[in-house]
């Protein structure tokens, strides 16, 4: 038998999860309360520091400097604090060896640089194969003309 410190209750051994200081119930009832407690922003607030050590300021701050759009193809960004089904619709862009903050992106943007494995080269053959093969970009500008 073992005194549960949050509910004062003297319970047996086996309503304690191993290594736990309360019984299960409390626990669970904590867990419930403290994931209540945290809003959409505050998740955004722990994650960002935690994971890019960036503040929810300095990024709304980058998002105002990008005119609240994607920093390479400038598209619309949503709503930092509205959830899609899990999804943020942006990402937020750092530099993998240092850690630090970049930018904002779009999904689709962040995918770009991941996949030329954030390497210039990469980026600048890409753009001279375009050039010397034709892209939509170009067949897009010369219809809007006509």
């Amino acid at each position: 038998m073992k005194i549960c410190p949050s509910c004062k209750v003297d319970k047996p051994i086996s309503n304690y999860w191993k290594g736990q200081y309360s019984c299960i119930d409390c626990t669970k009832e904590k867990q419930k309360t403290r994931w209540a407690s945290r809003s959409p922003k505050k998740r955004l607030e722990q994650h960002l520091k935690y994971k890019y050590n960036v503040t929810v300021s300095t990024l709304e701050e980058t998002l105002i400097d990008q005119d609240t759009k994607c920093a390479i193809c400038k598209t619309e960004l949503p709503d930092l604090l509205l959830y899609d089904n899990r999804r943020r619709g942006y990402a937020i862009d750092h530099n993998h060896e240092t850690g630090e903050f970049r930018g904002v992106l779009c999904l689709k943007c962040n995918t770009l640089l991941g996949m030329a494995k954030e390497d210039k080269n990469i980026l600048l053959s890409a753009i001279d194969y375009l050039e010397a093969k034709g892209n939509y970009a170009a067949v897009a500008r010369k219809t809007k003309k006509k």
